[in-house]
């Protein structure tokens, strides 16, 4: 199970870098303060209306909650918020892929 966990944040890593429809996330992520070089995507969904959520995991092991939330009533502005949990374990339990995202930083396996 390790493996399918690792390969999943090797690809949501790789698509948040260079894929031309993760830009918005980029950019924005940019604008947040963040250096792409040392992030990585441990976790992204979507929902039927276009909303996203997801997690990061830093390079300096911050754990960052994320969500992307596309209001129609409101012209289709986007709205952004971010979440550190970096030291709640009972959210960080509910993403396997952190531990392994985590190991996989400190092993020098991505970034």
């Amino acid at each position: 199970m390790d493996e399918l966990y690792k390969q999943e944040v090797l690809e949501l890593t790789e698509l948040l870098k260079n894929d031309e429809e993760w830009e918005d996330l980029r950019n924005i992520l940019i604008q947040k303060g963040f250096n792409l070089s040392k992030t990585v995507l441990v976790s992204f969904v979507e929902d039927d209306k276009g909303n996203e959520y997801g997690v990061i995991v830093t390079k300096d092991i911050q754990i960052i909650e994320y969500s992307k939330l596309t209001q129609h009533e409101k012209n289709n502005i986007d709205i952004f918020k971010l979440k550190n949990i970096t030291n709640e374990k009972d959210k960080i339990n509910k993403y396997p892929q952190i531990p392994i995202a985590i190991d996989m930083i400190k092993n020098k396996e991505i970034l």
